[in-house]
């Protein structure tokens, strides 16, 4: 993967479980993904936190909180904390931000499969159908530029999403239903996060497995 598309996919993975501080009191920068242990494990360590390293040159703390089942990656560096902003993604809360992909991403198509890539591992969910033998893919955003932007990226891209009312977890749903598309997807895109990909069923198949 090119260097360009590494920053993409990061880039929405920090959209999705990242966050950027400022503690004014203490003076202290902070950058931190969160996930779940028992689902994002496996992909934090093996490749989030390798492809931090490698384009930031910098050494991550990996954090482990079993009682609660978070884990986290972390780093008190205020030069990485300066590149992400550069990159488009501003500090503090992004939902007050208003977050959104940024613009350099729509300058190619596959910075914005990266970047939807890094998103929907993040902030995706992977829902086996009843009744069906395939798996539905969607994206849990109360951001709403953050939402715009998806749509306008999967747009670009061929897709066809839909928008479900319903809010869940406090955010509100865009999914990929038809079969075609969600062949496409998985065509197209794909999954680095294993949890999602053991989950993930094409129409007409098992579950789809890492093919290491």
């Amino acid at each position: 993967m090119k260097r360009q598309e590494e920053l993409a996919e990061l880039i929405g993975i920090v959209l999705g479980d990242g966050s950027l501080y400022f503690n004014k009191r203490h003076k202290v920068y902070q950058f931190v993904i969160t996930g779940h242990i028992k689902n994002d494990r496996e992909y934090f360590e093996k490749f989030v936190l390798p492809l931090l390293e490698k384009n930031f040159g910098k050494k991550f703390k990996l954090i482990y909180n079993q009682k609660r089942n978070v884990i986290r990656i972390r780093s008190q560096n205020k030069s990485i904390i300066e590149k992400i902003i550069k990159l488009g993604v501003p500090i503090g809360n992004k939902l007050e931000n208003n977050v959104k992909i940024p613009d350099w991403v729509f300058d190619d198509s596959n910075l914005l499969k990266a970047c939807i890539r890094g998103l929907i591992d993040t902030d995706g969910s992977i829902s086996p159908i009843t009744g069906r033998n395939y798996s539905y893919i969607w994206f849990i955003s109360q951001i709403p530029a953050l939402q715009e932007s998806f749509s306008k990226a999967m747009a670009i891209l061929g897709f066809n999403t839909s928008k479900w009312n319903r809010r869940i977890n406090h955010g509100s749903q865009i999914f990929i239903g038809s079969k075609f598309m969600i062949e496409k997807y998985f065509n197209d895109i794909n999954f680095n996060n294993p949890y999602h990909k053991h989950r993930f069923m094409l129409p007409s198949s098992s579950p789809v497995k890492d093919s290491e």
